[in-house]
């Protein structure tokens, strides 16, 4: 399938400026889950475990500091970030902008 031109069902949209961008707010209010609830989603169906401390020795992670991060009690810094980036192959940015929305969301509570 080389022929670019058979992919014509395809619709671009048109370039806006980033100027004349309208910002709109989420219907959600902009509610923001702690970064567990993204690796609960997103990452953690692919590690094969029976218990917490086999879930922990796969990521390379302290029992302790993933037991607080399940449970949405920890803060993800740029080391635990860096962490999780290994385990998951999630990017560090990932990990620490999803903290950084969290962040932001209860600070407006």
């Amino acid at each position: 399938m080389s022929d670019i031109s058979k992919l014509s069902f395809i619709k671009t949209s048109a370039r806006i400026p980033i100027s004349e961008l309208k910002l709109k707010k989420r219907k959600d209010g902009g509610f923001r889950e702690h970064p567990s609830m993204f690796f609960k989603r997103r990452c953690l169906s692919n590690f094969t475990y029976n218990s917490m401390q086999e879930l922990a020795a796969l990521l390379n992670i302290k029992v302790e500091v993933l037991e607080l991060f399940m449970e949405a009690n920890l803060t993800v810094d740029l080391v635990f970030a860096e962490q999780l980036s290994r385990a998951t192959k999630v990017g560090t940015a990932t990990w620490l902008e999803l903290q950084r929305q969290y962040d932001e969301y209860i600070k407006h509570l």
